[in-house]
């Protein structure tokens, strides 16, 4: 029995995925678009999977026939009638309503009547498939950008500006300064989690479960390095982990007697790792299972088109076409794979945040696949300085440091340099910095002080600060060769 907490941040997000679903949906009868497609299979696989994690069986066979909706629909390139935007639209719905029941409530959906109106759509609108899983030749459009990092940056400066006006601002006039701050905040700032063993080994239940159902035995190992992530990090890897080990069970790990037979233990073994980098954060799951059939792939993708029959191809790139959208080496889908879902989904969630999928197989041992997701830089150390007349702290970091023996540097009053009122404090020092092409000197309210800085809102490199905090209070991480018109650029 899983805790009540993991139940309800399951009915959270999947409730939060069923809009994202419907939303892509919508986008999708009216903009033929490549990105949209992909996105909306992803979602709908992921939250089968997540339902099957949690015991919400409705839930996954309701997900379990949208997919055959999904796929007729993307077959037709999504040429359909309202009869049957009408029936998707109703499994949004059901799928809501199940997603909020709560246990032990009476159940008044009629679950076996409306799958039976569901087979009758399937029926009449699917007259023969085209390649399994394929997209049609209309989706193959350049996918309009999501939020680009350019527009990320202009609204990081833009939020650094209102960071400003609200921390000066006083009496009612900060009050209203407050909502539109803590908007942009919390729209582009940085959130964090937490990332170990603890988190994904809720996998651990579904994917012995499955194991039994396909009739296997499978034990599974989790070490994970405790690490601190963005909570984009965290989901992708979420999502990774969810795919990777269904995949590895669904598709690696062989029967008893099959080991047996190989010499191996019947019962198969995944080892789930993970933990920090210089490239950021990186998860493996690696299974003792058959391997990858290489040249199974191969003819697979020549079948599809994606290859020319004389294609000379190394297995790095065949892993690349496994992971491509409908490839699926089943000739039929089940309730569980084939429909080429589920490592187009880990490899989406990976390179939408800059991430990376690879392989390593060895016939008749095993597989290890592994993502890398970079995570940005979440702290800086650097030195808090009180300017006078500021109430937050200011933090100089990066590559600048105290002198020990200051020449003559120029002196910079913050608060006017950043368009504020001067302080017209005359009980202030002057420190200096140097980040050993420029040297200044900062106004300051006593001495500098060391400390980590946590970054909260981060801007581009050009800019002259972002917002971070010290010990939880609100500040800026200064750039000061950046500083309009004091030096630099």
């Amino acid at each position: 029995m899983l805790p009540p907490e993991l139940i309800q941040q399951f009915r959270e997000v999947a409730l939060e995925r069923i809009a994202r679903i419907e939303e892509a949906w919508t986008q999708v009868l009216v903009k033929l678009d490549d990105e949209l497609s992909k996105v909306l299979h992803r979602e709908v696989h992921t939250l089968k999977g997540e339902s099957r994690v949690v015991g919400f069986t409705d839930v996954n066979l309701i997900t379990h026939k949208l997919e055959d909706l999904l796929e007729v629909a993307r077959n037709r390139g999504y040429a359909v009638g309202d009869d049957f935007d009408l029936a998707v639209t109703m499994v949004f719905g059901f799928l809501g309503m199940l997603v909020r029941k709560k246990a032990g409530t009476q159940n008044s959906i009629d679950l076996p009547g409306f799958i039976r109106q569901i087979d009758a759509v399937l029926k009449r609108h699917d007259r023969g498939r085209t390649r399994l899983g394929s997209v049609p030749p209309a989706l193959r459009v350049v996918a309009t950008p999501r939020v680009s990092s350019a527009l990320r940056e202009t609204l990081g400066t833009a939020a650094v500006n209102a960071f400003l006006e609200f921390a000066v601002a006083k009496g009612p006039r900060r009050d209203r300064l407050r909502g539109s701050w803590h908007l942009l905040r919390d729209l582009i700032g940085i959130q964090r989690a937490v990332l170990s063993s603890a988190q994904l080994s809720k996998y651990q239940p579904s994917a012995v479960a499955l194991a039994r159902d396909l009739g296997k035995q499978v034990e599974i190992h989790f070490d994970l390095e405790t690490s601190e992530v963005t909570t984009e990090v965290f989901l992708a890897i979420d999502v990774a982990a969810l795919h990777l080990i269904r995949n590895a069970v669904d598709h690696g790990i062989e029967s008893p007697a099959v080991r047996s037979a190989a010499g191996k233990r019947p019962v198969g073994t995944l080892t789930i790792r993970g933990g920090s980098s210089a490239e950021g954060f990186w998860l493996s799951v690696e299974d003792d299972g058959q391997g990858i059939d290489f040249e199974q792939v191969r003819t697979k993708a020549i079948g599809l088109g994606l290859l020319p029959e004389d294609a000379a191809i190394d297995e790095p790139r065949l892993v690349e076409l496994m992971c491509h959208p409908g490839f699926s080496t089943r000739t039929e889908a089940n309730e569980i794979s084939g429909r080429g879902v589920g490592l187009d989904a880990v490899r989406g969630s990976a390179v939408d945040i800059g991430g990376t999928l690879t392989a390593e197989s060895k016939r008749g041992q095993g597989t290890i696949w592994k993502v890398t997701m970079p995570v940005p830089q979440l702290a800086v150390g650097g030195h808090s300085i009180r300017a006078p007349g500021l109430r937050f702290p200011i933090v100089v970091g990066g590559t600048w440091r105290l002198m020990e023996r200051p020449r003559m540097p120029v002196v910079i009053d913050l608060g006017v340099a950043l368009g504020l009122a001067p302080s017209n404090s005359i009980s202030t020092s002057v420190w200096a910095f140097t980040n050993d092409e420029l040297e200044i000197g900062l106004l300051c309210g006593g001495k500098p002080m060391p400390v980590q800085a946590r970054r909260l809102v981060p801007t581009a490199i050009t800019a002259f600060a972002e917002v971070c905090t010290v010990d939880s209070v609100e500040g800026l991480l200064l750039r000061p060769e950046r500083i309009p018109g004091v030096v630099g650029p």
